[in-house]
């Protein structure tokens, strides 16, 4: 019996001990993997932002050093711009007025001895200075308004119809001794009605009427 005991207590030294896993160890590695994959998460979300936010900020310092170039050229232009204008003020003149053909001074003149201003407007050039003197009246205006603003001024009197294009240069020349000499240069038509209201045609260098000077009274002057 004792030899028995003895045999299986040998037995049992040499068989190694088995331990049981414990649950609460498996749930710790989970936990642990599942920390991990959290920080990895957490870490990939971070670095993108801060990888965008990089980005952005070279993207806007790109942007302001384009715009930067670009003012700079704007102001290097503005500043050629302004030499260019100096010497064209200072130099010859680019471009000199010049008269219209015949036929179309004709057809000028009859538009206003006949009251079909209407057809002033193919004469003119898109934009028209309207001078009325003693006036703070027209400005500048387009050429369909200032065939209306003549029209207005000659239709204030019957008798303004019969305006007399033939003018002696004596007149003339008393006109440009006034204030207003610049509306009365070699190409001007100057009419004069007999109620004392006077037109004058200025032409730009295309031979269209790009100013219309009107006096209620020639005589002031």
């Amino acid at each position: 019996m004792d030899k028995d005991i003895k045999q299986i207590e040998e037995i049992e030294k040499s068989e190694p001990i088995r331990e049981v896993p414990k649950k609460h160890s498996l749930v710790g590695v989970h936990l642990i993997s599942g920390i991990i994959i959290l920080v990895l998460i957490i870490g990939s979300t971070v670095g993108a932002y801060f990888w965008r936010d990089n980005k952005a900020s070279v993207f806007e310092k790109t942007q302001a050093d384009e715009l930067l170039v670009k003012q700079q050229t704007i102001l290097e232009l503005q500043a050629q711009l302004a030499d260019y204008t100096g010497e064209v003020t200072n130099g010859p003149t680019l471009c000199s007025e010049i008269a219209p053909t015949a036929s179309a001074i004709e057809s000028i003149k009859a538009s206003i001895t006949s009251g079909n201003t209407v057809a002033l407007e193919g004469y003119m050039a898109s934009n028209v200075n309207v001078i009325l003197a003693a006036t703070e009246a027209y400005g500048m205006q387009t050429a369909s308004h200032a065939v209306s603003s003549v029209t207005t001024f000659i239709s204030d009197d019957i008798n303004s119809w019969d305006y007399n294009f033939s003018l002696p240069t004596s007149t003339i020349n008393s006109y440009k001794q006034s204030g207003y000499a610049q509306y009365f240069s070699s190409t001007s038509i100057v009419g004069l009605a007999s109620n004392n209201q006077l037109i004058s045609f200025s032409f730009d260098c295309l031979g269209d009427i790009d100013t219309v000077f009107m006096a209620s009274q020639a005589d002031t002057l």
